[in-house]
């Protein structure tokens, strides 16, 4: 495969991962890390050969594999490492000690759940079922030896769950590896694991450095930050399936089934449904650990539940926390009423969309699907910023103190107005991209090629 080729693999996951990071930041605060995994699992499914793996499941397993990262704390880390937490002993080392190991697990469940995906039709129902059973016992024993009694502690005062991870992750992959007789989930694991030990340090390191030299109402060096790890785990997430995209099973060997089915009002409701319920046991304090691995479970057993949990959950936790979390519940914008209604109606549409796309071929349905999501969560991301507290209740004073109208909203907007335009532009670039790689796919120069490389 020729150079260019090989950087589609970089360059389409990791400005995938970009963006999809950094909105996590503006309308993810809880299951938020599942919009960059859906997002980087459609752009490798658009690259990879058609008819040798469950899109669907890819997609849904890459969303929640990245939602268990989502559990640790990684901020106290971040700021002892750049010097927030003054005259605590050890605190650089501790701090980027913290954040190469918890940059690394982040992202090696992403990659883990990627590359069960690709493997699937090498395991039974009852193997994934074993495997995930072994993966939480050992989250609970590692969190009881290490975390809970804080041998090893990145924090100041946080809950820590790093090593309850690492044992999990350590026993799946193993598991993962042995029973199915296949090195390819490890080898997108590490991958990406890599990149994001590298990359995480590397984006706070970033942050401290333009927050000291550089502040001002216009920059958002953490957005910087979040955007460049991003960027680092799509990129190792491409290279790692890159590395092991000639080992994929023969169509013939694999397990993906066709969602089809004409249109369905039950699929619909089952769509918004679900997003509803998990968002809602989500907020009331049930851990990933637990949810994450029961939707894990469900997606193996309907693809069209794996649809609906890497599309239509990962856009309804974006609405809540657009409407429900930052307009209601922080600047008490709107009845409580119409914003759910607004969110489910919303959601409703996603949903919706979900299966018509069932209906498709295969690679029409996963960039359709792809360029549905990301332009709707940018949407989200519009309603977030420009529509505030602020703005819709000025005051007198607020006004005349800016100097006037316009300089008043402006600056009511700040650095977030900054940051939607690069978003803007990211996601006009992934939208070329992806029609890019579908021409070249349909000719003799397409990227995936049968040609030897």
């Amino acid at each position: 495969m020729t150079k260019t080729r090989i950087l589609w693999f970089i360059v389409l996951p990791g400005l995938s991962m970009w963006l999809g990071w950094g909105i996590r930041g503006l309308v993810g605060h809880s299951t938020g890390a599942m919009i960059p995994g859906a997002f980087a699992a459609l752009a490798l499914s658009i690259l990879l050969p058609s008819k040798q793996f469950s899109r669907a499941l890819a997609i849904a397993l890459t969303a929640v594999g990245f939602g268990y990262g989502a559990d640790m704390t990684t901020l106290q880390s971040a700021g002892l490492a750049t010097g927030y937490f003054h005259n605590f002993p050890n605190a650089a080392l501790l701090g980027y000690s913290g954040l190469i190991i918890k940059g690394a697990l982040w992202a090696l469940f992403g990659g883990t759940g990627l590359g069960l995906a690709l493997t699937a039709s090498r395991y039974r129902r009852k193997d994934i079922l074993l495997g995930l059973t072994f993966f939480v016992t050992s989250f609970f024993a590692g969190w009881a030896l290490i975390n809970r009694s804080k041998v090893l502690y990145f924090s100041v005062d946080r809950h820590e769950t790093w090593a309850g991870l690492l044992f999990g992750a350590v026993v799946l992959l193993t598991w993962l590896t042995v029973r199915g007789k296949t090195h390819i989930p490890l080898i997108i694991a590490l991958s990406v694991a890599a990149a994001g030990a590298v990359g995480y340090p590397i984006a706070v390191t970033i942050n401290g450095w333009g927050r000291h030299h550089h502040p001002g109402i216009w920059y958002d060096w953490w957005k910087v930050a979040e955007t460049t790890y991003g960027f680092f785990m799509g990129a190792g997430l491409g290279i790692g399936t890159y590395l092991i995209k000639g080992q994929l099973p023969e169509a013939r060997e694999s397990k993906e089934t066709v969602a089809g089915g004409g249109f369905s009002i039950w699929a619909i409701v089952l769509g918004v449904a679900l997003a509803v319920l998990c968002k809602m046991l989500y907020e009331k304090d049930l851990a990933w650990i637990w949810l994450g691995t029961v939707l894990l479970i469900a997606s193996f057993y309907s693809e069209k539940i794996a649809w609906h949990v890497g599309v239509t959950l990962t856009y309804f936790a974006c609405a809540w926390d657009v409407m429900l979390h930052n307009w209601l519940r922080n600047q008490h914008i709107g009845n409580a009423a119409v914003l759910w209604a607004l969110a489910i109606l919303a959601t409703l549409v996603v949903s919706w969309k979900v299966t018509t796309l069932w209906n498709r071929t295969d690679k029409a349905m996963v960039r359709s699907a792809y360029l549905f999501l990301m332009w709707s969560i940018l949407i989200l991301t519009y309603l977030m910023i420009f529509v505030n507290h602020t703005l819709l209740y000025p005051s007198a004073e607020g006004i005349a103190a800016a100097g006037g109208w316009w300089t008043y909203t402006a600056q009511g907007w700040g650095a977030d107005s900054v940051v939607e335009v690069f978003f803007t532009i990211a996601a006009i670039g992934l939208t070329w991209i992806v029609y890019r790689v579908s021409t070249l796919q349909g000719s003799s120069e397409g990227v995936t090629s049968s040609r030897t490389s």
